[in-house]
């Protein structure tokens, strides 16, 4: 299955060239993912929905934790999210 066709996150798929023409339009949309030739290049997220996953981190949010462990599942580079938090103190 392509990890693209599950949105874990509501995220909205943009091509690499669309996000170049316009790059502040999709960080005012919360969470985008760029992608290149249908494969994706990572996440653009505003300043705002940063925020709120830095509140959530700090108070321990396990909704929060689930959503970062399910964007964890579709990236090929990542650190283990029990390796993040124990850095983190969490």
């Amino acid at each position: 299955m392509n990890p693209l066709t599950k949105l874990p996150l509501n995220e909205e798929l943009v091509p690499v060239r669309e996000a170049q023409k316009n790059i502040t339009k999709y960080f005012k949309r919360g969470i985008t993912r760029v992608t290149r030739n249908g494969r994706s290049l990572g996440y653009m997220i505003s300043d705002a929905m940063l925020e709120e996953m830095i509140e959530q981190i700090e108070q321990g949010n396990p909704a929060f934790i689930k959503r970062m462990e399910a964007i964890a599942r579709h990236s090929k580079k990542t650190t283990p999210l029990k390796e993040v938090m124990k850095e983190y103190g969490l």
